[in-house]
């Protein structure tokens, strides 16, 4: 027993050692990166005062089973004794006591050689977390994801792409709108053509086909993207101004967000990545390698954005079952509710902290009149125009909706064509429930 406490003990040094080289790591790591791989330090630097935590439990462990090793010596001590005293206490009092004595002996063996194991195990998970934390770098994921990216030329311009699925790629719709072929670079410098197969310009995705590949291109796996969080270390490979495979590193900085750049109507990730033109279409990878996202557009200050995974995956399934895909269109439009949105705009008879949606249009013959949404009204007062409020949208499904953002988070990922929703509304200081079903948003024509 003690030999086994002996040897966890042992392992746990090792690990600590590793700990140690790992510090080290990030020390060197900090002098070597630029600012753009801080937040990747302060990463991993997380997971190993985690992990340090962990190995103070497992030490305290290994104590507790010290001292319960010493208590069973005493208590061996004590059958010696017995023994000795064997002639002078009368026998079945001796044989009560000693089979007392075994019992608890029998019991704490048990708990013992359980705890021992159960330490084993962790000690073992210790050091597998240790060695993952050091091989999740940029440069890692490069090397497992390159081979998959794709520069793609047409006529218009170029971009990037990556392999999914048997010989199919995932772009943005914009880098081959208005094409039905495209070229297509792989890392080894061959080409093929590619078909555009379909595309949905409302989310910026398409998918194109092609006849061959390289072997070792594979497809890229799709990730949660509704597992990221902000300040998530990520990684992007693409072409930015035709210098093909290049790579980024940075955070997520928010999620959800809308771009006012028609006709995307998704909502995407705000990165701190610098993603410059032909580098549209390519992947936004975490530290594992998963795709999380397809990189859209970029901004001259230094942030972009990238289409989420997960809508990305019920678009392209449908795209390359259907060839098309239809989003849920409702008829209204709708403003976020904000104590400067409701002074600007005059808007009378509502709590000047209120939040939600106002709906301020519904276009008639469509799925909101005819449930009876009501918009806000535009009325002349002694001051000037001000407006009378509608419905006040405070929930979907009971999705509280505080910004449009929130609306078109969960309608993207949640809602279909014919699928019947309820809507939370304030209307005239009452709240109720309106029952809604969306038809299909119209094609978009260009």
């Amino acid at each position: 027993m003690l030999s086994r406490t002996a040897s966890a003990a042992a392992v746990i040094s090792a690990v600590a050692l590793v700990l140690a080289a790992i510090s080290g790591y990030f020390v060197n790591l900090q002098e070597k990166r630029t600012e753009d791989l801080n937040a990747e330090v302060t990463f991993l630097r997380d997971s190993v005062n985690q992990l340090d935590s962990r190995l103070q439990n497992i030490e305290a462990e290994i104590q507790n089973l010290a001292r319960d090793t010493s208590q069973l010596s005493n208590q061996i001590n004590q059958l010696t004794k017995l023994v000795v005293l064997n002639q002078s206490v009368p026998a079945q009092i001796l044989i009560e006591i000693i089979s007392a004595v075994n019992q608890s002996l029998t019991s704490k063996l048990i708990a013992l050689n359980q705890s021992l194991t159960t330490l084993e195990c962790n000690v073992s998970q210790l050091s597998k977390e240790v060695a993952a934390i050091s091989r999740q770098t940029p440069g890692k994921v490069y090397e497992k994801v390159y081979k998959s990216v794709v520069v793609i030329r047409t006529a218009l311009g170029q971009g990037s792409g990556f392999i999914y699925g048997e010989n199919l790629i995932l772009t943005n719709w914009h880098v081959v709108e208005g094409v039905d072929v495209a070229d297509v670079q792989f890392y080894d410098q061959t080409r093929t053509t590619a078909y555009v197969l379909a595309t949905d310009p409302y989310s910026d995705v398409a998918v194109l086909k092609i006849d061959r590949k390289p072997s070792d291109a594979l497809p890229l796996k799709l990730g949660n993207s509704s597992e990221v969080w902000i300040g998530e270390t990520v990684v992007a490979v693409g072409n930015p101004l035709g210098l093909t495979g290049s790579l980024s590193v940075g955070v997520i900085s928010q999620v959800n967000r809308l771009l006012d750049l028609y006709p995307i109507i998704v909502p995407v990730l705000q990165l701190d990545i610098t993603i410059a033109p032909g580098s549209s279409g390519g992947p936004l990878l975490n530290l594992d390698g998963e795709v999380i996202g397809i990189t859209n557009a970029g901004t001259s200050v230094g942030f972009s954005f990238a289409i989420p995974s997960n809508v990305v995956k019920r678009v392209a399934s449908d795209l390359v079952l259907k060839g098309y895909y239809q989003h849920p269109y409702f008829g209204f439009s709708a403003i976020t509710l904000t104590p400067e949105i409701i002074k600007t705009y005059n808007i009378l008879d509502v709590d000047p902290y209120q939040n939600g949606l106002m709906v301020i249009n519904v276009e008639s013959n469509t799925p909101a009149e005819k449930a009876g949404l009501k918009a806000w009204t535009r009325v002349r007062t002694l001051t000037g125009y001000a407006y009378k409020p509608g419905d006040i949208i405070l929930a979907v499904d009971g999705k509280r909706t505080y910004t449009t953002e929130d609306w078109f988070a969960y309608v993207s990922m949640n809602v279909s064509p014919n699928q019947k929703v309820v809507l939370t509304i304030l209307r005239e200081g009452r709240t109720l429930d309106l029952e809604i079903t969306p038809t299909a948003r119209p094609p978009y024509r260009g």
